[in-house]
């Protein structure tokens, strides 16, 4: 089995723009990855374009061979981008892999760890009535946990009980996440 295309699907999920690629086989199987970085859609593209070139013809299952290769291709390794792509790649990488094995990926990556993963909402609405009406609509599509993004924890201190008055008005499931 030998990598045949590297496509590139840039999209919108939920709010947020996603960069979605798809890789495929000489085969007939096919694997699908996310960059995971918002925002620099245009620039994992861009390094993705670079990185097809050095990964057609290669076995899909040399993972981490083909990690390496493409991590080490350039003359500045890593950064944001280049770890996005690189990333999308072995995600759509291990995805081949497992539906070549008959395999869910996660019993690729050491077995199950857990029946359920908690996941959640980010909201960059500031503290106040904006946030609320945030995460009234964002509870209403489903989501109980929200991630709310401040800058400092001096933020966080000054925000002080506006941060419970929007837990409290959108009901108990609510569960609240800080970054900052």
């Amino acid at each position: 089995m030998k990598v045949r295309d590297l496509k590139l699907h840039p999209t919108r999920v939920g709010r947020r723009h996603q960069l979605i690629i798809k890789i495929e086989t000489d085969e007939g199987v096919s694997g699908w990855g996310e960059s995971g970085l918002i925002g620099r859609e245009l620039a994992v593209m861009g390094a993705l374009r670079h990185y097809r070139e050095l990964i057609i013809g290669k076995n899909p299952f040399n993972i981490g061979a083909i990690w390496q290769d493409l991590y080490r291709s350039q003359y500045f390794e890593g950064g944001r981008v280049l770890t996005a792509a690189i990333s999308a790649i072995d995600i759509a990488l291990h995805d081949i892999k497992g539906k070549a094995l008959g395999v869910p990926v996660y019993q690729l990556l050491g077995g199950k760890h857990r029946d359920w993963v908690p996941l959640f909402a980010t909201t960059h609405a500031p503290m106040g009535p904006k946030l609320l009406e945030d995460a009234a609509l964002l509870m209403g599509e489903g989501w109980n946990i929200i991630r709310t993004t401040m800058h400092s924890p001096h933020e966080l201190n000054q925000a002080g009980e506006s941060v419970y008055e929007p837990w409290e008005s959108i009901g108990p499931t609510a569960h609240w996440l800080n970054k900052l």
